[in-house]
């Protein structure tokens, strides 16, 4: 079970962007010492996805977790859900904090908007890991999107009883968080990346060469798609060969979400990148 982290936090409202934006802060145990660190949620997520993590990350950085756009607490405007639109929220974001040289860590859809961010401002961030991101549209996100887009239309319950059923080991606290966050997330998030990963899918597109200009250390945690892992290994290869500053970590035994399943390993892996970084 994912209980509620020891770490104290604080809740935060951010005007960026022209929207208003949720944040969670978790200062640490010395909030005058610790380096920013940035947190972004995967697609149909929150801020609370990081709590399996946020005591071991918090205990050496100063946690700002937001809710994306069209997501939890955050605004939901009627369109605007493709990666520039979030990127220009986390610049505004970075912007409102004042944090001139963060970490940021993002995962799936999170971490493609910390990429997308960083090719505009390609040496800003002190250092950048991204989990598990999709590089490229693949046929099945279609379906993906599809059964996202069902689940966040649902009574709050029903979706409890459908992450109940996939998810037997999980708790039913656990069950009923994940409910809330999708069933909090605006339709129109699914509906619009879904075109987007169509168009993809039709002109065979994929996104390194949007983030070839990066020259922040990045580091890419990915796990095996046997598993569930959206990274095809071949993309992970040209990302490390496509990006002069950037690394890759796989976690074997994982799938998509690996902070979450797998924590100590995920812990393993980017606490101490984050730390090295200058």
């Amino acid at each position: 079970m994912t209980s509620r982290p020891q770490t104290p936090a604080r809740q935060r409202r951010v005007a960026a962007n022209g929207l208003d934006l949720a944040v969670t802060e978790y200062p640490g145990a010395d909030p005058k010492r610790g380096r920013p660190l940035v947190l972004l949620h995967g697609i149909g997520s929150r801020a609370v996805s990081w709590w399996p993590v946020v005591d071991a990350l918090a205990a050496r950085f100063h946690l700002y977790a937001l809710d994306l756009r069209g997501h939890g607490a955050s605004a939901k405007p009627v369109s605007g859900y493709l990666l520039p639109d979030y990127a220009a929220d986390l610049a505004g974001v970075l912007d409102v904090l004042n944090l001139d040289r963060p970490l940021l860590l993002g995962h799936s859809l999170g971490g493609l908007v910390v990429l997308m961010w960083a090719a505009d401002n390609p040496e800003r961030a002190a250092g950048i890991v991204v989990e598990d991101v999709a590089l490229r549209a693949t046929p099945q996100i279609l379906s993906a999107f599809d059964g996202w887009l069902a689940l966040a239309t649902m009574p709050l319950e029903r979706a409890a009883a459908y992450y109940r059923s996939q998810h037997p080991e999980w708790s039913d606290e656990d069950c009923r968080r994940r409910a809330e966050s999708i069933t909090l997330t605006a339709p129109a998030v699914f509906a619009e990346l879904r075109t987007d990963s169509e168009a993809n899918l039709e002109s065979g597109s994929d996104r390194l060469s949007l983030f070839d200009t990066i020259r922040s250390a990045t580091l890419l945690v990915h796990g095996n798609p046997a598993r569930g892992s959206a990274v095809v290994p071949e993309d992970a290869v040209r990302f490390a060969a496509t990006l002069p500053n950037a690394r890759l970590a796989r976690v074997p035994g994982a799938g998509h979400s690996i902070h979450r399943d797998h924590p100590e390993a995920f812990l393993e892996r980017v606490i101490p990148f984050l730390e090295g970084v200058e």
